[in-house]
């Protein structure tokens, strides 16, 4: 699983943050896309297409929006969306893909919650 601690930001950043987001989205679809068709002949893609559907639920939901203005509403976002029920997408295994999903918003929540990101 990739680490996601992005740069130390002197002061809070919403654009930057949601390009950060986007990437993440965009880099995990590319992905998908990448290891669909390898799933087809090796089953044990399957695990890696579930991380990034996964990463990809997450980092989609999360950029362009107005809870990326400060770090207290995007943490309340984040703890909220750790107990959301989400419709289950097209995947090989809810159990891996919520636990994949739940890692990526807690680690998200550690890093913004750390002191000095304010």
């Amino acid at each position: 699983m990739r680490t996601l601690a992005g740069t130390a930001m002197a002061a809070w950043d919403t654009d930057a943050l949601t390009r950060r987001f986007l990437h993440q989205a965009e880099d995990a679809e590319r992905y998908l896309r990448e290891v669909r068709s390898k799933v087809k002949s090796n089953p044990s893609y399957q695990h890696v297409y579930d991380e990034h559907m996964a990463r990809f639920y997450v980092f989609n939901y999360l950029h362009g929006r107005t809870f990326l203005e400060t770090q207290d509403s995007l943490l309340r976002e984040l703890r909220s969306l750790l107990n959301a029920k989400i419709p289950t997408p097209d995947i090989y295994d809810k159990e891996r893909f919520e636990t994949y999903r739940r890692r990526y918003i807690e680690q998200l929540i550690e890093e913004f919650s750390k002191e000095g990101t304010k």
